[in-house]
C-alpha cells in the first residue's frame, strides 16, 4: 500500500515535533521520557534544561523560593538544587527513572521509582500539545 506524499510529509513532522500519531510516541512514553530526562539533567546540575521541562507556574514557584537558596532565576536555582545531594544520595538520584503513568485527560500522574509507599505522583499537564511538570518532581527513596 501506498502512503499518499501530502500523509507521508505530515507525519515526518509529526515525528520531528514529537507528536503522537503516524506512529510518534505515545502519551504515556512522552511523559516517562520527560521525566527521565529531568531526572538525567537533575544528575547533570543542568538547572537550565531542568527548567524548561517545568510549566510558566512551575517555575514561578521556584523563583519565588529563589531568594533562600541565593538563586536569581530558575535555571540557578535548579543547579544549586541538584548539588545538595552527595555522596550516597547522589548516586540514588542516578538510578530514579519514571514508574507508573496514569493520564487523564491533559493531565498525568508520574511516581519515581524506586520510592517508599505512599509517594504522592509528579504531576505532570498537556500545555498547547507538550507535556510539562508542574510541581516538584519527588526524589526521595
Amino acid at each position: 500500500m501506498r502512503i499518499p506524499r501530502s500523509t507521508a510529509t505530515i507525519c515526518a513532522v509529526a515525528a520531528v515535533l514529537g507528536v503522537a500519531g503516524c506512529g510518534g510516541p505515545s502519551d504515556t512514553q512522552q511523559v516517562k521520557d520527560l521525566v527521565n530526562s529531568y531526572i538525567q539533567d537533575f544528575v547533570k546540575h543542568d538547572g537550565q534544561a531542568m527548567c524548561s521541562k517545568l510549566t510558566p507556574k512551575a517555575q514561578e514557584s521556584i523563583q519565588a523560593a529563589a531568594g533562600m537558596l541565593r538563586g536569581r532565576d530558575c535555571a540557578i536555582t535548579m543547579t544549586t538544587i541538584s548539588r545538595l545531594p552527595t555522596g550516597t544520595q547522589a548516586a540514588q538520584v542516578r538510578s530514579y527513572r519514571a514508574g507508573k503513568v496514569v493520564i487523564d485527560g491533559k493531565e498525568a500522574g508520574v511516581v519515581v521509582v524506586p520510592s517508599p509507599p505512599g509517594t504522592k505522583p509528579t504531576r505532570i499537564v498537556n500545555l498547547d500539545g507538550k507535556w510539562l511538570i508542574d510541581g516538584s518532581v519527588s526524589l526521595a527513596g
